[in-house]
């Protein structure tokens, strides 16, 4: 009987060893290149003094944690998010993250928003890290990190890039995916359906039926149903007989069914009912048809959105003490239960807000997930119809002879910053001679602004324009400090 425990013992005691073995031989070595926050350039030393500080966080990596950075921006890591170059999950992590959600905020970093040849209209853009003891760290494959970006209006054409810089210093954004269309419920009474009320709206009797408990968990207790409340504040007003009434029984009646799905009979009930009232080739005029136009429009870029359905964490049994192993045993999958317990946290996080008025006018936000740490970017590519095709240079003038000057052209209504991609002694231009793109949006108000270095001294130029389809502007730029240049690049959009 001794012999067979001493037996049994030493089976248990190898198949540990092995075991352990295994686990050990799965943790394959990766290979994890270093982030670059920005590359070093002649005019490092002048962006050096203007770039914001990273914010840094300490987190435990086996643990779920969620970070809000100082412009909104919300990441939710799940818990051994995070490996070492050894394949190990790392356990005590730093965290960087840098926010660019105004005009002045990429100018300060050095950053375009340029796709190959194509411009792009940005949404907002981040840069995330992570290291342990100062080694660069990875996102463990089958892991994500979900992203909330606040917007004043959500885009239905965004979409997630990726920056790489190039040898000269410039950042490339390169198309990675796109948003995700999920909707996040919050508590009915945290919702302001008379947000956007000026002369017309909702009556009272309308927005309190909507109210009702039985809405809880479904899309019209999202923050997306409010932005489609805004639109139909419009169709409230009198001679519009009862539109909204007819347009939010679009909605109430298809409960069960994707939002995007009420969004399209939507479109279709105006296009047919105000057909003679539609004219969406006429610039906005106020009177019916440039009203009806708008809604038109507004009710077809939502329906863009594709939102789907709301994501009922009742139903799902997720309360705030919910872990994904206790997901994991109900069936789902560890992608899946850690999915949800990040929108669950997410959700939190924005019942907080609300509840505490943490807000601004930027109610609407991004959501996505990345696998990838680095420079991250929400954007779309400019629209087409909106540009010309533009040969204007830029005539930089200065006192003293400069090496090396950096010219951008910032356009704020478009959330676009191009660097000159073609410059002949001190003629800068913005369009190829012959391939890549010529077109810009004409007659736009915009801004060029002026970079060099030379003596330990930085330069400085800008002037306000509106882009021209060819011709000549001059832009002086002269010696300047820090201080001055970083003070005006924060008032350029005022």
């Amino acid at each position: 009987m001794r012999y067979t425990f001493r037996y049994i013992t030493a089976i248990l005691f190898l198949s540990g060893l092995v075991a352990c073995n295994n686990s050990s031989q799965d943790r394959k070595p990766i290979t994890i290149e270093d982030r670059m926050y920005s590359q070093k350039t002649v005019l490092s030393p002048v962006f050096d003094s203007l770039r914001p500080a990273a914010q840094t966080f300490l987190i435990k990596g086996n643990r779920d944690t969620l970070i809000i950075g100082q412009s909104g921006t919300t990441l939710t890591i799940p818990k051994n998010t995070f490996i070492t170059a050894q394949g190990e999950a790392a356990t005590t992590v730093t965290l960087s993250l840098v926010e660019a959600t105004t005009i002045s905020d990429i100018i300060k970093l050095n950053l375009q928003t340029t796709s190959g040849e194509n411009i792009l209209q940005t949404g907002g853009m981040f840069f995330i890290d992570a290291k342990e003891n100062g080694r660069s760290l990875a996102i463990a494959e089958g892991k994500s990190i979900y992203v909330e970006v606040k917007a004043n209006y959500k885009d239905p054409q965004m979409k997630i890039f990726e920056g790489k810089f190039n040898n000269k210093g410039k950042i490339d954004w390169a198309l990675t995916g796109d948003l995700e269309n999920y909707l996040i419920p919050i508590p009915l009474s945290l919702l302001n359906f008379h947000k956007c009320d000026l002369e017309c709206g909702f009556s009272k009797g309308q927005t309190d039926s909507l109210l009702s408990p039985i809405y809880e968990n479904t899309f019209i207790a999202t923050r997306e149903f409010e932005d489609r409340c805004c639109v139909m504040s419009i169709a409230g007003c009198d001679w519009y007989n009862g539109l909204s009434k007819r347009l939010l029984t679009i909605y109430l009646s298809n409960l069960e069914k994707p939002l995007y799905y009420s969004d399209s009979l939507v479109v279709d009930y105006l296009a047919k009912s105000y057909k003679d009232k539609i004219d969406t080739s006429r610039k906005f005029q106020f009177d019916d048809t440039g009203w009806t136009t708008y809604l038109f429009r507004a009710f077809t870029q939502l329906k863009n959105q594709h939102l789907t359905n709301a994501i009922n964490f009742n139903k799902l049994g997720i309360t705030g003490s919910t872990s994904s192993e206790d997901m994991v045993a109900k069936g789902y999958s560890e992608a899946e239960a850690e999915k949800y317990i990040a929108l669950f946290k997410v959700r939190e996080q924005v019942i907080k807000e609300r509840k505490t008025e943490i807000q601004t006018s930027r109610l609407a936000s991004y959501s996505f997930a990345i696998n990838k740490l680095g420079w991250v970017n929400v954007d779309r590519f400019i629209d087409e119809k909106n540009t010309e095709v533009s040969t204007f240079l830029v005539n930089v003038q200065s006192k003293d002879t400069l090496d090396f000057v950096s010219v951008s052209l910032v356009i704020p209504n478009y959330n676009v910053a191009v660097f000159s991609i073609y410059n002949d002694g001190n003629l800068y231009s913005f369009t190829k001679k012959k391939d890549g793109y010529r077109k810009l949006p004409v007659g736009q108000d915009a801004i060029v602004v002026a970079f060099s270095y030379k003596n330990n001294k930085p330069y400085f130029g800008k002037q306000a324009i509106k882009i021209p389809k060819d011709g000549q502007i001059s832009l002086p730029i002269e010696p300047s400090t820090e201080k001055d240049i970083k003070q005006k690049i924060e008032k350029l959009t005022e």
